[in-house]
C-alpha cells in the first residue's frame, strides 16, 4: 500500500468493520490499523455482533458495512446504527452494483459506497473525506447516481413514498401498533420509528393520526 497523508485534522479516525467473510475483514483491518491517522482494532462478522458494544454507547467515527451478512442485512443494520448515533458515519463496502441496493443503502443513511475491488487506498481516502463531510462513491456508483438525477424528473415529497413507508402507514390505518408492525414486516421497532420519521417529514406532519389522515386524503393508502 503506498504512503498516504495523515487526516487534515490530524486526529485518529476510528474505524470499525462489520463484513462476514473472516480473511477479507482481517486483512482490511490490518491495513487500516497500519495507515498513518487510522485506528481499526475492531471488527465484526455480523451486525447482531456489533450490536452490543453500540446500544453500550460505544461508536467509532466510520463503520465500513457489507450488504449481505448473516442475520440482519446491511440496510437495516445502518437504519438502526443512523438511529442510535446520527454522528457515526456508515460506509458501505460491498460487491453489489444493483441500483435497487445502492438507493435502499443511501437512503437507509449510508454516509457513501465503495467497492470491495476499490483499492485499500481508495478505502483510505473514502474514509478520511466521509469523516471531513464528504460523500464517497466508487465510480461506477458515482454515475448510477448521477445518472438517477439527470433522467428521474421532480417528484413532491409525497410521491416519494417507498413501498415499506406505505406498508407502515396502511398498518397504522388498520389499528396496529409499533411492535405489532414490526412483527409484520420483521424489522426491529427502532426501523419503524426510522419509517415514521421519514414519513413525517415527507408528509410534513407531526404524529401518526396526522400521517395517517393526510395519506388517507391524499389516497396514498
Amino acid at each position: 500500500m503506498s504512503a498516504l497523508s495523515p487526516t487534515s485534522s490530524g486526529k485518529i479516525i476510528k474505524v470499525w468493520i462489520i463484513e462476514d467473510a473472516f480473511e477479507y475483514r482481517r486483512e482490511l483491518a490490518e491495513l487500516l490499523d497500519a495507515t498513518e491517522g487510522l485506528q481499526c482494532n475492531e471488527s465484526f462478522g455480523s451486525f447482531e455482533e456489533a450490536l452490543p458494544r453500540f446500544r453500550a454507547g460505544e461508536f467509532p467515527h466510520v463503520v465500513l458495512v457489507d450488504i449481505q451478512l448473516p442475520g440482519m442485512s446491511g440496510i437495516e443494520g445502518i437504519q438502526q446504527l443512523k438511529a442510535m448515533s446520527p454522528a457515526v458515519h456508515p460506509i458501505v463496502l460491498t460487491i453489489s452494483e444493483n441500483r435497487d441496493v445502492v438507493f435502499q443503502a443511501i437512503c437507509a443513511g449510508a454516509s457513501g459506497y465503495l467497492l470491495k475491488n476499490d483499492t485499500v487506498d481508495d478505502i483510505v481516502r473514502g474514509i478520511r473525506l466521509v469523516h471531513e463531510g464528504g460523500s464517497p462513491l466508487s465510480g461506477p456508483i458515482a454515475s448510477m447516481v448521477l445518472d438517477a438525477f439527470q433522467h428521474t424528473a421532480p417528484k413532491s415529497a409525497e410521491s416519494n413514498l417507498n413501498e415499506k413507508e406505505i406498508a407502515v402507514l396502511s398498518m397504522l390505518s388498520d389499528g396496529m401498533v409499533k411492535k405489532e408492525i414490526a412483527g409484520s414486516l420483521n424489522i426491529a421497532t427502532v426501523t419503524v420509528d426510522y419509517y415514521l420519521r421519514s414519513i413525517y417529514q415527507k408528509l410534513q406532519v407531526n404524529s401518526q393520526a396526522g400521517a395517517v389522515g393526510k395519506a388517507l386524503r391524499k389516497g396514498l393508502i
